[in-house]
């Protein structure tokens, strides 16, 4: 797998779509990260516990079939079966339920691996990245099948998908110089380069 070809592409395919890709992945992450985002302003100014509570409770409840339907707008951005839309991000409730299983179940696998170590827990998390592509691709698939094809094509590639997700902490250290401005690019461009590996494992594109 070329780490280069696939972030080369990354850029092409997000050139003159960076606004779209930009506000579509920051809302993903409100939703999704609500409650490690409330931890952190919680770090600079006090919040109340209820607002705590309702912002891990969003993110619970909502965190995978936003996932889902992010899986289902990057799909589209990359490959153009469908014209990308920001509405993807809430295409796919009617799989709610699917997804939320999707998601509960990843969450404590992979907590579960942490708590052996950190290792463990980042191999469970590698193991599993590609199981919301899968299920944005296949909604009629169900939560194991789609862990357990994730599982299947990361196989002997964890450690190239890890290597990929390192090569992008430059851009990271680089955006915390701007006070996190500069993530809302560099979040985009790590999430399509996902996407393309994705798509490069699969279907060899």
């Amino acid at each position: 797998m070329n780490r280069a070809e696939l972030k080369s592409k990354a850029k092409e395919q997000l050139k003159g779509r960076w606004g779209l890709a930009i506000i579509t992945v920051l809302v993903s992450n409100l939703i999704i990260n609500s409650y490690n985002m409330s931890k952190g302003v919680d770090f600079v100014i006090e919040i109340s516990e209820n607002l705590t509570l309702t912002l891990n409770l969003i993110s619970l409840i909502f965190g995978g079939v936003v996932s889902t339907g992010l899986s289902k707008f990057l799909l589209n951005f990359t490959t153009n079966r469908e014209e990308p839309k920001f509405a993807d991000l809430f295409s796919q409730f009617k799989i709610f339920f699917k997804a939320l299983g999707l998601f509960i179940i990843m969450g404590i696998a992979i907590i579960l691996g942490t708590l052996f170590f950190i290792i463990p827990g980042i191999i469970v998390a590698l193991m599993f990245s590609q199981a919301f592509y899968i299920l944005a691709e296949n909604p009629d698939k169900g939560i194991i099948q789609c862990l357990q094809e994730s599982s299947n094509l990361m196989y002997g590639y964890k450690w190239e998908l890890f290597i990929l997700q390192l090569s992008f902490i430059g851009w990271w250290l680089l955006s915390g110089l701007t006070l996190g401005i500069g993530s809302l690019w560099v979040d985009p461009y790590q999430k399509v380069t996902e996407t393309n590996f994705y798509l490069k494992l699969k279907y060899d594109i």
